[in-house]
């Protein structure tokens, strides 16, 4: 019998919305030895699991890999945090928990730029596969998959008076968010089940614990992927203090997210050779484009005080923190069940388009005005007074970074270039964006709740002004993609089968690998890549 942390069939590394999906769809054949790598520890905390209390997860350093980018140019030199789930379950224990596809065009762009078997039609059975819907099966949602989907109840007067006056500024009100509308605003799909918030880890890994073929490591760092003579056959990971060695009999699945995976290809001889050469690794394939796409979401998050108890912060009151706990003990329902990201839209900036290239989502309090850190404390996110916030951002960005070494020592984080706005396209969109959100706040069914604009504040008017606060305010939305992107060229990183392209016996599965990121969160798509590249991997053995 083998042992399983010398040698496997499968080795996934990562055990976020992609890779615990691989994990749990490849050891449904008793047959395969299967073993998941997660540097982070268990998702047994109960902040992890109360969607309620999802805002004091995020930026929890205990959860997070905490990574932080280079002086931003375009963004008047500052570093920006990225935030990333390093914990089972990865950041899909510790997000808004939005549950969006995206339309259906984005996925058919993916087919446009080489992706053969990327298009919408071929992705959205995966996106079924998926879920359980409360709406049960429909067009587009499944009945019968590992992850409970609801549409959020947060019962709020400043979620319903938001919508209001996105009706009121010519938006459609839409029943369901994952329908192919080109403009909408609505309540988001969650991934709540009875109360609990529906990580991969939850809907795909603990149900196994049974599973003997399948072994789950916590707190093992892959160090890299052992490749000799073109195929990846080991991986060199630290655990308990030490450095061991797994042997691959079948493939390595690496699923780390967008900045971990291409570091960990960088690691293990696969980019660009100057890179390599000059960090002294040994060139083991020579891939230009490793770490060199890097997309993700910029966004400007303003923020409005309330003139009444309309929004979230109503719940921290004592009598009504008691009595929201008692609904959640008798009926898993209440404040503690829903999200802080309830409620949004998706928008166009310009009429011509045919998909929207803007997202607006609404925080149903006022957002922390610290992150985390060394100091990080709970109560630091406990916001003082009632309001609210919107995060607004760029779609479907023009601007590409990049994840690169910043030395061969593999414990240290790797450099991100955010790149943002070095396309100025993207700053155009983003200012209309803001803009028309600013001024739908000014409709009656909102206005009557605000009593002043925090952030940017009325002092900030006009085109040049408001760009100026952008680039001294803006942030990412943490949906960074793209870094090791499929594609059907030959200088790809990845072939469309998700294969890296000059080793056998190696994929890359997670946001990672997208040609183009949608206008969505990218929680339900990298589940759905991880669904589709388990079929992949099973068709191949």
């Amino acid at each position: 019998m083998k042992n399983f942390r010398e040698t496997c069939d499968f080795l996934v590394i990562g055990s976020g919305a992609s890779g615990a999906v691989i994990a749990a769809r490849l050891s449904e054949n008793p047959d395969y030895k299967v073993v998941l790598l997660e540097a982070g520890g268990k998702n047994d905390n109960l902040l992890l699991n109360l969607p309620g209390l999802g805002f004091a997860v995020a930026n929890n350093p205990k959860f997070n890999w905490g990574f932080e980018s280079e002086p931003t140019p375009t963004m008047n030199n500052r570093k920006l945090t990225w935030l990333q789930g390093r914990v089972l379950g990865g950041s899909s224990s510790i997000n808004g928990m939005i549950y969006t596809h995206g339309h259906s065009k984005e996925y058919d762009f993916w087919r446009q730029m080489g992706c053969e078997g990327w298009a919408s039609a071929d992705v959205l059975p995966y996106f079924k596969k998926i879920e359980t819907n409360a709406r049960g099966e429909t067009e587009w949602h499944g009945g019968a998959g590992p992850v409970k989907v609801r549409q959020a109840e947060p019962k709020l007067a400043i979620c319903d008076a938001f919508l209001q006056a996105a009706q009121d500024e010519g938006f459609p009100i839409l029943a369901d968010m994952n329908t192919d509308a080109i403009e909408g605003f609505g309540f988001y799909d969650i991934n709540s089940g009875e109360g609990v918030r529906m990580s991969s880890a939850k809907s795909y890994l603990n149900p196994l614990s049974s599973r003997s073929n399948l072994h789950i490591y916590t707190n093992a760092y892959a160090l890299k992927v052992n490749i000799e003579d073109g195929r990846a056959s080991a991986v060199d990971y630290l655990y308990d203090g030490q450095i061991e060695t797994i042997h691959i009999d079948g493939e390595i699945i690496i699923s780390a997210g967008a900045i971990k995976s291409p570091h960990l290809l960088l690691l293990s001889g696969v980019g660009p050779e100057d890179e390599l050469r000059k960090h002294n690794i040994p060139v083991k394939v020579v891939s230009p484009k490793v770490g060199k796409t890097l997309q993700n979401h910029v966004c400007y998050r303003p923020q409005y005080l309330c003139s009444e108890p309309v929004s979230a912060s109503k719940h921290l009151k004592p009598w009504n923190a008691v009595k929201a706990g008692f609904e959640y003990l008798l009926n898993r329902t209440g404040p503690l069940a829903e999200s802080y990201a309830v409620a949004g839209g998706f928008f166009r900036t310009d009429s011509s388009l045919d998909t929207p290239d803007a997202q607006v989502v609404l925080l149903s309090a006022l957002g922390p005005t610290k992150t985390g850190g060394a100091e990080f404390k709970i109560r630091d996110l406990i916001p003082k007074e009632h309001g609210f916030g919107l995060t607004i951002y760029q779609g479907s960005p023009f601007s590409h970074g990049s994840v690169s070494l910043r030395s061969a020592d593999p414990m240290a984080h790797p450099r991100i270039d955010s790149g943002y706005f070095s396309d100025p396209r993207d700053m155009e969109v983003l200012k209309k964006a803001v803009i028309r959100m600013r001024n739908m706040m000014q409709q009656p069914a909102i206005k009557k709740y605000i009593s002043r604009e925090i952030i940017p504040g009325k002092d900030v008017v006009g085109n040049m002004a408001l760009e100026q606060e952008i680039r001294q305010n803006g942030a990412t939305a943490y949906h960074q993609c793209g870094s090791c992107a499929m594609g059907g060229n030959e200088d790809s990183v990845l072939d469309p089968e998700l294969r890296v392209r000059g080793v056998s016996g190696l994929r890359v599965a997670d946001a990672s690998i997208i040609p183009r990121i949608p206008n969505a969160a990218l929680h339900a798509p990298s589940l759905m890549i991880g669904e589709k590249a388990s079929a992949m991997i099973k068709g191949c053995n």
